[in-house]
């Protein structure tokens, strides 16, 4: 009995397959922080995510930092849960959503949101599968769809609400640039 026990539980753990990818974040040609994305397959249909992002950097005697992390769960291809928590420059914004069997309720601060459609793709999906033929995309960290545009081989652009121009850039579909702009460019580059 306990060695099945043993076996069920090792199979349990080695069962739920795991990828992992680093990104290295770069603003002015320097490093100033990394982001690490994990999926787990945890079988049945459920997908985990994870997103840990820490950096920090100074500029004209003033220190600028920014903290961020994910946590959503899809199940049988479409968005269950996210939680979203970025922090920059000490300023927290937490973003939620759950789905209610019907509809999603967002929860953005003090604001309640409901978005009636299912959403098959979001802004995570993003580092592990090229956008093709997408035109929209469910941004968790905002809550809100965005939409993107195709403007090159493997190049996508989406605008945001708060002013911020994000490209993508993938290679054999593989995401290996997110470049950042508003006023200047942070870039994340894979770390191979």
């Amino acid at each position: 009995m306990k060695n099945t026990l043993l076996f069920l539980l090792l199979l349990s753990i080695f069962s739920a397959a795991a990828e992992k990818l680093t990104y290295d974040v770069i603003l002015f040609g320097k490093s100033i922080g990394r982001t690490t994305i994990e999926r787990i397959d945890k079988g049945n249909g459920e997908i985990h995510y994870k997103l840990i992002n820490n950096s920090e950097v100074n500029i004209l005697l003033t220190k600028k930092s920014s903290q961020m992390q994910y946590e959503i769960v899809y199940k049988e291809g479409k968005l269950f849960s996210s939680y979203a928590k970025n922090v920059k420059d000490g300023i927290t914004e937490v973003v939620t959503t759950a789905w209610d069997g019907a509809k999603y309720i967002i929860k953005k601060g003090a604001e309640t949101l409901q978005f009636a459609q299912q959403i098959e793709f979001s802004s995570i999906s993003l580092y592990f599968n090229e956008p093709i033929n997408r035109t929209k995309v469910f941004s968790e960290r905002m809550g809100q769809l965005t939409t993107f545009v195709k403007t090159g081989s493997g190049t996508y652009e989406c605008k945001t609400s708060n002013g911020v121009t994000n490209v993508y850039r993938y290679q054999n579909g593989k995401l290996m640039e997110i470049e950042m702009s508003k006023g200047a460019s942070v870039f994340m580059r894979l770390i191979e």
